[in-house]
């Protein structure tokens, strides 16, 4: 995957934020909120379980809101995308895992949250080579839809520094660090800037605490491009998150496409590899050095 720096920057979200892939196939604002929280959620809980740096676990979530800032619910399965996303951003991230301990912990991640017992997967058998190509073509279908171009960097990192200048206790350091944290269970990260979350984060936990924080001139023009509105729509966001109390739970919202492109495809090289004849016709047998030894001796 390439990245590239941010003078050549389409990865961030242009068009209405209301008009989504999921949405135009039927898929309601609030379930599409929280099958993105629960993918991102399984994604924490993935890459804990592989023990990987923590800013893979982030790219792995931003990719995956991207993805499904272009595709919709519908037709590409949460599961498979939350593989192919561990996947990409171990290979981006330089923190490689293999293929069978990303499905092993993905899967005993789906346990933790569903409560329900599944198996460790067993190789050479036909449920691991079927997940195994169904996530080697989802990464081939992100790859493609993002033109193999991608930045991902984390709001934690100018929250930090934002709240050291701006002479923050650390207890509200901490809360900012937290909200960043779970901006990621929402496509907050495909939306605005990192440092423009980390001014939203910093934001919504001065006002929590009821600390005042300089609009004199403003503080939130240290960085650039930020405006109120801005922070104010982050704020408002992750307040939505933080207001749903029940546990986020997988929804099955169609037939995914992954399984059945794979299986159609591996059909076809079976085919190409073995074709079928008709009836009556005669099998002819393939020339080899018996035919050119037996001409020499005549």
């Amino acid at each position: 995957m390439i990245v590239t720096p941010s003078t050549v920057d389409n990865f961030y979200i242009t068009h209405d934020v209301n008009d989504t892939p999921s949405r135009r196939q039927g898929v309601d604002e609030l379930c599409e909120f929280n099958q993105r929280a629960y993918g991102a959620s399984l994604i924490a809980c993935a890459c804990e379980l592989l023990e990987v740096d923590f800013v893979v676990t982030t790219t792995a979530q931003t990719l995956m809101h991207r993805f499904y800032a272009k595709k919709s619910l519908t037709v590409y399965d949460m599961k498979a995308v939350v593989t192919a996303s561990i996947t990409l951003a171990c290979k981006l991230e330089e923190n490689v895992r293999k293929t069978r301990d990303v499905l092993n912990c993905i899967r005993h991640a789906q346990e933790l949250a569903e409560g329900e017992p599944k198996g460790v997967f067993i190789i050479n058998t036909p449920e691991y080579e079927n997940a195994k190509s169904t996530a080697h073509f989802m990464e081939m279908v992100m790859l493609k839809e993002f033109g193999f171009f991608a930045h991902c960097s984390a709001p934690q990192k100018y929250a930090y520094a934002l709240c050291a200048c701006l002479n923050l206790d650390e207890e509200l350091t901490r809360k900012a660090w937290v909200m960043c944290n779970d901006s990621f269970l929402t496509p907050l990260c495909v939306r605005f800037k990192p440092d423009v979350i980390a001014c939203g984060c910093i934001h919504l936990a001065a006002r929590r605490a009821g600390v005042a924080l300089p609009t004199t001139p403003p503080w939130w023009r240290l960085v650039d491009g930020a405006v109120l509105e801005d922070l104010e729509i982050v704020a408002k966001t992750l307040l939505a998150l933080y207001e749903i109390d029940e546990k986020f739970r997988y929804i099955d919202l169609g037939k995914p496409q992954t399984t059945t492109a794979t299986r159609d495809h591996s059909r076809d090289r079976r085919r190409s590899r073995s074709p079928t004849r008709g009836d009556g016709e005669r099998r002819v047998r393939r020339r080899d050095s018996r035919d050119f030894r037996d001409r020499s001796r005549d």
